[in-house]
């Protein structure tokens, strides 16, 4: 241990707050001691670009990595000298020291830090949880994906942790899925997607519009019958695609159909890459209404990795029922949602990323869930659809959603439609989409707006989407041959 460490046997503070020596709970104090107002401006950028804030940065990297814990005594010395530009100094030091530990990093874990590595482990984050401080400290997984000449917030200073104070807690259920750190992915850093329609048009549902004191509903379920054959299939062709990660879409659950399922989950066939699978969403439980509830499940183990229930239910307005050629109409318009809305999002820490869940118009009404899945650094959101057939021509509502999710929060977004709407409103077959995947672009785009764009068509309900790509020489969509690829994601990591 170095000798100003030796020396610091007292207590150090900084504005009367003890410092503790673990880096994660240290990192956490003085995050929220470091005024908002310096990142407001340029002053922050400033104080990046100055070389005492490197030295001092890089003395407190070392120490960390050296020795496990930080020197307070420095880090207060730091603070007398520099004032909040060495605790902004402190603060590079140390993220740049919890790097090890980020397991989408890439970094190999320094001995010392084996302790904070085996904490998120088994305790889900960075900092000590009966420490000192309150929220989590969490690895970076992700990074807003807008262009970016300099941070301009407060967060984007620092590569590789996310602080998530208790408020950011609010409507949010924070869990690990205990596997996050198994080696059930492969290695390779796109990881397909297969999603089938399972929905091939209204025969495949049941539409029931309730009134409640005096207030016309609808409800929509799925015809089990019609489904269970079409899920033996779907799990075939997922196993036989080499998809990693199955995603159905929305209107495709019931009770009766979760336990058609359960027969498929338990098993690793040979040969097969399918580790989770999103069944879709649908009425699920008892009561009445119930929610639209999404699972996602491992496939090799049966275990539900995380559910959700959808918060923000579809209001069908005037005409809509008629514009999408409903098989019944409601008595009065405009339609609420008949469902139990859920009031949180689940997020789940994976070997992928840290992982979320939507369903369709959630998506789209994003006040109450945006800047909590930033702050949590979500890096992917899987979302079921049961809407009118995406478009690349003109872009709608979901794709523009999509987009706004990678600008802001830096995730990939899945958005997993069916056949069902599409098949009774005539649309031209070359702007007719059931998949769309969108994630950030790296290297980084020097222009706004910028991100990766895949467009996925299935034919049927049981065909897994492939990429449809444009013809070269007429621009025209067209479909590839039958080995066109399936769509792709990338892990969760800390590029800039």
């Amino acid at each position: 241990m170095n000798e100003s460490m030796s020396a610091s046997g007292g207590k150090h503070s900084i504005k009367g707050i003890v410092l503790p020596a673990d880096p994660a709970d240290l990192f956490v104090v003085l995050y929220d001691l470091l005024p908002d107002r310096h990142f407001r401006g340029l002053r922050a950028n400033e104080w990046q670009g100055d070389e005492a804030v490197g030295q001092l940065a890089e003395e407190v990297c070392e120490d960390v990595r050296s020795f496990g814990d930080a020197d307070t005594a420095h880090v207060e010395q730091a603070f007398d000298q520099y004032g909040d530009q060495g605790i902004f100094a402190a603060l590079i030091g140390l993220d740049e020291a919890l790097g090890v530990v980020n397991p989408f990093g890439g970094a190999r874990c320094a001995s010392a830090l084996t302790k904070i590595a085996r904490r998120y482990n088994e305790k889900n984050q960075l900092n000590d949880p009966e420490g000192p401080t309150t929220g989590k400290l969490l690895p970076r997984c992700a990074r807003p994906g807008k262009l970016l000449v300099q941070p301009t917030g407060k967060p984007d200073f620092f590569k590789q942790v996310h602080r998530v104070t208790e408020d950011n807690f609010r409507n949010v259920r924070h869990m690990s899925f205990k596997q996050r750190n198994g080696a059930h992915f492969s290695g390779k850093k796109a990881i397909p997607i297969g999603s089938a329609p399972l929905l091939e048009s209204y025969e495949d549902l049941m539409f029931d519009f309730p009134e409640v004191d005096g207030k016309t509903f609808y409800k929509v379920s799925p015809r089990d019958e019609r489904l269970c054959d079409r899920i033996d299939h779907v799990v075939k062709n997922l196993d036989d695609s080499g998809a990693e990660i199955g995603v159905m879409p929305e209107g495709s659950l019931s009770n009766g159909l979760m336990d058609h399922w359960a027969t498929h989950l338990g098993t690793d066939p040979e040969g097969s890459r399918l580790r989770w699978v999103l069944l879709g969403t649908g009425p699920l439980g008892e009561g009445d209404p119930r929610p639209n509830r999404a699972v996602m499940v491992d496939r090799s183990t049966g275990e539900t990795i995380l559910t959700h229930d959808k918060m923000h239910g579809f209001t069908m307005g005037k005409g809509q029922a008629d514009r999408w050629r409903l098989p019944d109409r409601p008595r009065h318009e405009a339609a609420a949602e008949y469902l139990e809305r859920g009031d949180i999002v689940t997020v789940a820490e994976t070997a992928i990323g840290r992982v979320a869940v939507l369903i369709c118009e959630d998506i789209k009404q994003s006040t109450d869930w945006e800047a909590a899945l930033r702050a949590f650094g979500v890096s992917h959101l899987f979302v079921p659809l049961l809407s009118s057939p995406i478009s690349r021509t003109f872009p709608r509502w979901d794709r523009l959603a999509a987009e706004r999710c990678v600008e802001v929060i830096g995730a990939w977004v899945i958005l997993a439609n069916s056949l069902a709407v599409g098949a009774h409103i005539k649309l031209p077959p070359d702007n007719c989409f059931n998949v769309l995947v969108v994630g950030p672009r790296l290297p980084r785009s020097l222009d706004n707006g910028d991100c990766v764009a895949q467009f996925a068509r299935s034919e049927n309900g049981t065909e897994l989407a492939r990429v449809v790509e444009p013809d070269r020489e007429s621009g025209a969509m067209r479909r590839r041959p039958e080995d066109a690829p399936l769509p792709t994601i990338g892990r969760g990591g800390t590029a800039p």
